[in-house]
């Protein structure tokens, strides 16, 4: 039977697959009816442990407050879901979680453990022959199991991890569940500045000269005409070279703005709800009069 140092040291434990990735903390803790050895812990996985999947112990490690499991975490994800674990697990809930982790029955005495940061082979597992008690017992109580079709596999801890005990004073300890909220920085999504391009027309009034002929008849004067002398009559022609002008457009291109993109923090709440378990304590008369 492990000792309650053992047993309290693994509910306050974490889980580590065995590739050494984090899985979730340790909630509850199974014994084995028959010799009192630890066979599966419910660990806590999921968004803020609300799901809970049981391993089996076998194989497993103890260091210090690191529970290093011999599964990996994708196979403690897939593992069957048991959902009512108050009286213990059934016969056949067991073999289904043996058979998805690909154990027996005898893998079950094989617990690893570790006190103080030293590796220990755990419970009745000490040595050779005891060892092969325990894989005896193991059998022995498989057949009493298929014979009274009711064994069941004990719960020693609740999930607040917390042993509740009686003492010889009359005393109880009263546990339960309290709610630890942590959070953790997640990439939410991505955000990119992106330039393209648009048309536009652009409509610009330009004034522009033109020259025109403009006729003007001035008479002369009899000192300008004896100047001129005498003149044949005749056809004569006069040129004149008309301006005028013209819109030339050009195009550059200018900076005209700078954008930056900045990040902000903004603070919303957000509601959390959980169910927990807390134990009552009633009293009940066994007297054989029933007088209290």
């Amino acid at each position: 039977m492990a000792d309650q140092k053992f047993i309290q040291a693994v509910l306050e434990s974490t889980a580590f697959d065995k590739n050494g990735d984090k899985v979730g903390k340790v909630g509850q803790l199974f014994v084995d009816s028959n010799s009192g050895e630890p066979t599966f812990v419910a660990v806590n996985t999921g968004l803020f442990g609300r799901n809970s999947s049981l391993v089996p112990l076998a194989g497993a490690k103890l260091n210090n407050e690191e529970l290093h499991v011999a599964h990996t975490k994708d196979e403690i994800s897939d593992a069957p879901n048991i959902s009512d674990t108050d009286e213990g697990l059934e016969p056949e809930e067991e073999e289904r979680l043996y058979k998805h982790y690909g154990l027996t029955t005898q893998d079950s005495a094989q617990t690893q453990t570790s006190d103080r940061g030293n590796t220990a082979q755990a419970g009745t597992a000490a040595g050779t022959g005891a060892a092969a008690g325990t894989a005896a017992g193991t059998a022995g109580r498989r057949e009493e199991t298929a014979k009274k079709t009711s064994a069941e596999t004990k719960k020693t801890a609740d999930t607040s991890g917390k042993k509740a005990a009686t003492s010889d004073d009359g005393s109880v300890i009263r546990s339960e569940e309290q709610l630890n909220v942590n959070k953790e920085k997640v990439a939410s999504g991505r955000a990119r500045l992106r330039k393209y391009v648009v048309e536009d027309t652009e409509t610009v009034e330009v004034p522009v000269s033109r020259e025109e002929v403009k006729v003007e008849r001035e008479k002369l004067s009899p000192e300008e005409a004896k100047k001129l002398g005498n003149t044949r009559i005749g056809e004569e022609n006069a040129d004149v070279v008309l301006h005028e002008e013209q819109v030339n457009v050009d195009k550059e291109t200018v900076p005209v703005e700078k954008i930056n993109l900045n990040k902000e923090t903004v603070t919303d709440k957000q509601k959390v709800s959980e169910d927990l378990k807390k134990e009552r304590v009633e009293f009940q008369d066994e007297t054989k009069d029933g007088k209290k």
